[in-house]
């Protein structure tokens, strides 16, 4: 589903700095709704590793936990946010059974796809919302290696892997330095550190107060050298996956483009099928930068009252096909 861009008026305050605005509304004219108000839901993934999807509904129904199911998600669920608190504090999330997580977040690992058995790495770990699902889809099979260099993250990490009882071999070391030196893998998620764009709020000047032009600039050289990494340490025929929460193009489209670019036509974009999902186009070009390389299989999602903005790109060895 693509959205209408010029069809229904971009609203937004005047709380937020000029020079985001002015962006943002370069890059996205149009919304049906404000993007930066907070979301009428809240998001959980049920934890197929401690139960099935039917009985974790059945439970939640006798417990009168008003949600709904996903059409595109199988394990994901959502509940208004009036009533998302109680079920926080509840013990279907204290015991690991339900995880409260984005969907925009959920369909990184859905993308990537990883399957049991396959050798997996989630080089930007923490909090493990993302690696918790990945174990998810293995079936707590085959090798995964979830990586996060900054301390105290790191412990936010292990302590969300105990509770969701997901089996991962814990790393903590800069992705961008990060070996294999126990071979290469099938699948690398690259959900890059950025300047988190697709989650400010209006009404919470912390989630923007640190936002500038020049993070985004320092965001997209740290971006450069995390995915050329990945790269690296991908097996050929592999897939990994580069996926940001935020709309800036310079950490977008114009990493995706210099890696490609980069790497000189080993490396290429597989197409990102979401149905059911709100997309937008992917930029062909930012302010005085055209970006050359195919990018038309990324996906830009389209935030709603349910989804952040998010960015996602599937990239294979195109050189060993």
């Amino acid at each position: 589903m693509q959205a209408n861009r010029g069809a229904i008026l971009f609203m937004t305050k005047n709380c937020l700095p000029e020079d985001f605005e002015a962006r943002i509304k370069e890059i996205l004219p149009s919304m049906p709704v404000s993007i930066f108000e907070p979301r009428s839901f809240q998001a959980f993934r049920i934890n197929t590793l401690k139960i099935g999807v039917e009985e974790a509904w059945k439970l939640l129904s006798e417990a009168q936990v008003d949600f709904q199911p996903v059409s595109w998600c199988p394990y994901a669920i959502v509940v208004a946010k009036a009533k998302a608190g109680e079920l926080l504090r509840s013990n279907f999330v204290n015991d690991g059974i339900l995880y409260a997580q984005g969907l925009e977040s959920m369909l990184a690992v859905m993308v990537l796809d990883p399957a049991p058995q396959e050798r997996v790495l989630d080089l930007c770990a923490a909090p493990g919302s993302k690696t918790t699902q990945i174990a998810m889809h293995m079936q707590n099979t085959g090798a995964l290696i979830a990586n996060e260099p900054v301390r105290d993250r790191f412990f936010r990490l292990r302590s969300v892997v105990q509770l969701m009882g997901a089996k991962v071999k814990l790393s903590s070391i800069d992705g961008r330095r990060l070996q294999a030196r126990e071979g290469l893998f099938d699948r690398i998620l690259v959900d890059a550190p950025c300047s988190c764009e697709g989650r400010f709020l209006m009404d919470d000047p912390k989630s923007f107060g640190y936002w500038s032009v020049r993070k985004i600039k320092e965001m997209s050289h740290k971006q450069k050298g995390l995915l050329l990494n990945a790269g690296r340490l991908l097996k050929p025929g592999g897939v990994m996956v580069y996926a940001t929460c935020t709309f800036a193009p310079e950490e977008n489209e114009e990493v995706v483009d210099w890696f490609l670019r980069k790497t000189e036509g080993k490396f290429e974009l597989l197409p990102v099928s979401l149905p059911g999902v709100g997309t937008y186009p992917c930029l062909t070009k930012w302010q005085a930068r055209s970006y050359e390389s195919v990018l038309t299989p990324a996906a830009r999602i389209l935030p709603d009252d349910r989804m952040e903005g998010f960015f996602i790109a599937k990239i294979t060895n195109s050189h060993y096909k």
